[in-house]
């Protein structure tokens, strides 16, 4: 039988997950054939191993890479060889994360919502869920970062019903080979691999549509330390996709700057116009009670007064990550 999907996972020291998320991916209920391909970022772990023997007892067609044998590092070149490596015959080319469980109907339904569409139908994507844990730290995190009102209503991240979405966050998406192999990813941005590369398709007018029972259940950290991190380098990276794509700015850039600019200067403006100075401050109170009522509903912890930690830690890293990012490189190759 031809093969037709390729599934690509990107992993670097996922030894705690990538045989989880392996066996969910072997266990699709789905009507064509497909090939897996993992590319391992020279994990220091048995990521490789653990895959390996995963992917050679399940009988399916696979590839285990290691990124660094053929080159560069970096998330969008390790993106790139899955183009470059996967079977000549597929006609889609799907990715998840490492650290994710996707739903046994998951690849049908991303291939049902692109199968038969017009030529302007470049991908399709679906929900980022809260995989199931008994740590409550990482719950909580991972209810925050899956929050309608923390993430804007923003459908990959909050399942919601429309038809289209502007972006397909790749740790559930699916494109249609030909089109996504003549834009490929950037090498150059190594970490904003599918904001930018989805952004040029939408600007050369293709569409993504939304899968909201394409369900994949993800990972996160329980630690308010990485959760910083992963934010600030967040912010690095969208700085550089913002530097090479000025029309690519989102209200998010430019608000978590200007909230740590105020920040800064709340005490001088309070001393110069009173009481005024706090009104910012008083609705982002609000805001953060409201994300952490969503939170604590959907959590039913007391870990849930993280948000009140979370919100502001997610802001001001992310906003420093692109501030950090604009003034330490200036200069950097657009």
């Amino acid at each position: 039988m031809p093969i037709n999907i390729t599934l690509g996972i990107v992993a670097r020291n996922e030894e705690q997950n990538i045989g989880s998320t392996l066996k969910s991916i072997v266990a699709q209920e789905f009507n064509h054939s497909y090939e897996i391909l993992v590319v391992d970022g020279n994990s220091t772990d048995k990521t490789r191993e653990i895959a390996e023997n995963v992917l050679k007892s399940s009988g399916m067609p696979y590839k285990v890479l290691n990124e660094v044998d053929f080159g560069f590092h970096g998330l969008c070149f390790a993106r790139n060889l899955v183009l470059d490596k996967s079977n000549p015959e597929s006609h889609y080319i799907a990715f998840t994360d490492a650290d994710c469980i996707v739903d046994k109907k998951w690849l049908q339904n991303l291939y049902d919502a692109l199968e038969g569409t017009d030529e302007y139908i470049a991908g399709a994507g679906g929900p980022r869920l809260i995989a199931e844990t008994g740590n409550k730290k990482e719950l909580v995190i991972n209810a925050f970062l899956t929050s309608f009102l923390a993430s804007g209503g923003n459908p990959a991240f909050s399942k919601r019903k429309v038809e289209f979405i502007e972006s397909i966050p790749n740790y559930n998406a699916i494109y249609k080979r030909e089109i996504i192999s003549k834009f490929r990813y950037d090498n150059e941005l190594i970490i904003s691999d599918d904001n930018e590369l989805n952004f040029r398709l939408k600007k050369a007018g293709y569409k993504f549509r939304y899968v909201p029972d394409a369900s994949v259940w993800h990972r996160e950290t329980d630690s308010i330390r990485d959760f910083a991190a992963n934010m600030f380098s967040y912010g690095v990276n969208i700085s550089n996709t913002v530097r090479k794509h000025r029309s690519m700015v989102r209200i998010n850039v430019p608000v978590t700057v200007a909230f740590i600019i105020y920040l800064i200067l709340v005490a001088p403006l309070y001393l110069w116009i009173g009481y005024w100075a706090l009104i910012p401050l008083i609705l982002y109170v609000i805001f953060a009670v409201s994300v952490f009522i969503e939170i604590i509903l959907k959590t039913k912890t007391i870990y849930s007064l993280m948000a009140f930690l979370l919100l502001p830690v997610q802001h001001v890293t992310y906003g420093l990550g692109v501030l950090y990012n604009l003034i330490m490189n200036p200069h950097k190759k657009k």
